[in-house]
């Protein structure tokens, strides 16, 4: 019978299931499953009709049914919970409409006591418990007993979570900021003693509200601790800070700040404090945006002992890209403090200065996560510097950051340094590890990657690291472990729509470890995932560049997989292979580029030009390989020159050659300017043919190559259009200087005989 009614509560029906469970119940009266579904049903049956609705409900049916549960089964923790959560929960909506209306009143308090000191038996429910008697007392405004209740409950969650910094951090807070709420509210402690108190307990405080710090720094305020109220202030300016009343509250600390530096404050941080907030809500103080740079001067020349100074007018001019100005006042920056964040930008205005990397890395005495912060801006600032020695230095920077980083994790968890931060959490601890493993994959070192990535899924569950230690595991040959962390990731991520992308690309590698796991099937295996991914490509046309990378990057490592075994075979199997793909599969690159290759081997040029053509349309841009262009556009210059296309074939050329220089190393890039010479020499253009015998010329001289056939094609060429230009004795001297050579082409013969030598008067113009 509960199946049923469970069935019609989640098709929405709840009045048929109202109407069915209600007559079940009068011959069943204690089944336990249907007494607690009827309570729910009552609740959701009238949850859309607002919460005085809801009240009504809980008041008549729900409170009632699950009080029959209780004095069935007086430790069933579900109706305990709910019993208790239901009316809690709804009191606290009807508060912040402005009707108040009790559930738990002074006439029944003891019952509902008492179901939450009974959840104090069941160590699952402890905590339960004791947020349930919070609660109550709370809305009973039984302040002593709340107090009770608020110190007993952050006494069990630090014995509870003692091995677990963050869950305790947090709930502990939970109920520290309610005790000081209430002290100050109640003034049950004087305001000294309050103060006092903040003092002694905030730095295990942790809140993503900046409004607790601006009460807590308030209070201190009130009761004449300025440099409180900046260590709270100082807290708050880490918070997210993305809504305009909050900028507005920061701003107003700002003028408060001042005003007590007029009457001769003198705290090293409210210089930082006042200069970050003019840095970044200048629009709310009416100063222009470079006012905190001039304010940064000031502090310099009054404070030079001081960090703050140094560190904001050096970020001023690091912005304003004057790095020449902004390093020496960022050294003294890290040289006073060597934070993280000053660092960082002292070392990107060296390399965008004067092209060098620092190597001297101080330890860093930030937060965890500030350090991990700085680490990520640098990691972007890496992805745009194109030459790879740089980056491979710079990434070993970045490397070290992210293991300062990871220390200094260990450290606020295992040691319990630093003061308690709400974005120092294990999520973020994880995130440092999947980016400290990345570096250490860069830098080859795929041992350590997968020991900090696993390392990483101890901390917080998410996909990114799962993959990263796939990788470090195959690139560094733990097959073994590689495919136990595969088939992990699949089973946490194999149905999700949201990583089918993702899902593909590490079926690939999946395919790909097979291979080296020796497995028979592998290039089976290999073939249909592939015809899956080329199917999927052609039913989605419009899958976007994001997705299409990992799907691309997928598609590349099946077909690499296919290449390999079809390598072997002869050139008439695979020709069959990738013309049936190409048939199959018209929109794909891959096919084009492989019937490129095998037609330029049977010479069928005609067929090369058009294959090169159809992979250039079917590749998208962004993922076109630059060797991979130059060489297609290599392949359609050499087809069209040897189907005599020689006009189409030196547009193409003209108007590509800048990109296959840059792409090709000096051993292609002579290929092309041979055919590049021999097609303009068609053409009968001589300057052209010259200039390009020229440039081939001097990288042979370079390389120190010596004469071979190609040499001689260019060579032929340069004498072919001096002799068509009148230049007869200069054609003559190359054609004795190739003859002169062993083995030279018959057709310098033929050029020799035919072509007619200057007479004697040729001088004169007759």
């Amino acid at each position: 019978m509960y199946h049923n009614l469970e069935q019609l509560f989640y098709r929405g029906d709840l009045d048929q299931c109202i109407i069915e469970g209600e007559q079940y119940l009068s011959s069943h009266p204690e089944d336990e499953e249907v007494l607690f579904l009827m309570a729910v049903a009552y609740h959701d049956i009238v949850y859309y009709d607002g919460h005085e609705a809801v009240y009504d409900a809980i008041r008549d049916y729900v409170i009632p049914y699950l009080r029959r549960i209780l004095q069935i089964n007086p430790n069933n923790q579900k109706a305990l919970y709910n019993i208790l959560n239901y009316p809690l929960g709804n009191e606290y909506n009807l508060m912040q409409i402005a009707r108040i209306k009790k559930h738990i009143t002074q006439e029944n308090k003891a019952e509902f006591i008492g179901y939450a000191e009974r959840m104090l038996e069941d160590p699952d429910y402890v905590g339960y418990g004791y947020d349930f008697l919070v609660k109550i007392y709370e809305s009973l405004t039984e302040n002593k007993a709340l107090l009770n209740s608020l110190e007993a409950a952050m006494y069990y969650a630090k014995k509870a979570y003692a091995d677990n910094r963050e869950i305790r951090d947090k709930n502990i807070s939970l109920y520290w900021i309610k005790k000081i709420y209430l002290l100050d509210h109640t003034k049950m402690v004087s305001g000294e003693e309050l103060t006092a108190l903040i003092d002694q307990e905030h730095t295990t405080f942790v809140s993503r509200n900046e409004y607790d710090f601006f009460n807590l720094a308030d209070i201190a305020f009130e009761n004449n601790v300025p440099d409180l109220s900046l260590k709270m202030m100082m807290k708050a300016i880490k918070c997210e800070n993305s809504a305009l009343h909050v900028h507005e509250k920061l701003a107003e600390w700002h003028q408060r700040f001042a005003e007590l530096i007029q009457n001769g404050y003198n705290n090293p941080d409210v210089f930082y404090y006042q200069l970050i907030i003019e840095r970044n809500y200048s629009d709310l103080l009416n100063v222009s945006a470079d006012f905190y740079y001039h304010h940064a001067l000031e502090v310099m020349n009054s404070h030079p002992e001081l960090f703050a100074g140094y560190h904001f007018a050096g970020t001023y001019l690091y912005e304003d890209q004057r790095y020449a100005e902004a390093i020496p006042l960022l050294e003294k920056a890290v040289v006073l403090s060597p934070n993280a964040t000053s660092w960082r930008r002292k070392v990107e205005s060296e390399y965008l200065l004067n092209g060098t990397v620092s190597s001297e890395i101080p330890r860093f005495p930030d937060y965890p996560a500030d350090i991990y912060n700085e680490g990520v801006c640098m990691s972007e600032f890496i992805e745009v510097i194109e030459d790879e020695n740089d980056k491979i230095q710079l990434t070993e920077v970045n490397r070290i950051m992210y293991k300062q980083a990871y220390e200094a994790f260990r450290r606020y968890y295992k040691e319990g340094k630093f003061e308690s931060d709400y974005h120092n959490d294990l999520h973020t601890r994880a995130m440092c590890c999947n980016n400290l493993a990345i570096k250490y994959s860069l830098l080859g070192d795929h041992h350590a990657a997968a020991t900090i990535a696993s390392e990483g899924l101890r901390y917080s569950e998410f996909m990114e690291l799962h993959v990263v230690l796939i990788d470090a595991l195959i690139d560094g040959g733990n097959y073994e472990e590689a495919e136990e962390a595969l088939n992990t990731y699949f089973s946490l991520y194999g149905e999700s729509e949201d990583y089918f992308y993702k899902n593909v690309y590490y079926r690939a590698r999946q395919v790909q470890l097979h291979g080296l796991l020796g497995a028979d099937d592998v290039y089976k295996e290999a073939e249909e995932v592939l015809v899956y991914a080329y199917q999927h490509t052609m039913d989605n046309l419009e899958i976007n560049d994001y997705d299409y990378r990992d799907l691309e990057a997928g598609k590349n490592i099946l077909e690499g997989i296919l290449f390999e075994h079809l390598d072997s075979q002869d050139i008439n199997a695979r020709k069959a292979h990738y013309e049936g793909m190409a048939e199959r599969f018209p929109q794909e690159p891959n096919p084009q580029y492989s019937l490129m290759q095998i037609y330029n081997e049977q010479e069928n040029y005609g067929q090369v030009g058009l294959a090169a053509r159809r992979y250039f349309q079917n590749k998208r841009e962004f993922l076109l390989d630059a060797f991979d262009k130059a060489k297609t556009i290599y392949m359609i210059v050499k087809s069209d020159f040897l189907q005599e296309n020689y006009q189409q074939a030196a547009s193409v050329f003209n108007e590509y050659d800048a990109e296959c220089n840059e792409a090709m190393d000096p051993e292609e890039y002579v290929l092309w300017l041979s055919y590049g010479v021999r097609v303009y020499e068609k053409l009968n253009n001589k300057d052209q043919t010259l200039a390009l015998a020229e440039r081939f010329t001097t990288i042979y001289n370079a390389e120190e190559w010596g004469y071979d056939d190609l040499v001689e094609s260019v060579e032929l060429a340069k004498a072919v259009v001096l002799y068509q230009a009148g230049n007869v004795k200069e054609a003559h001297a190359i054609l004795d200087q190739v003859r002169s050579v062993a083995d030279y082409d018959p057709i310098a013969d033929e050029y020799k005989a035919s072509w007619k030598k200057p007479g004697l008067f040729s001088k004169f113009g007759f």
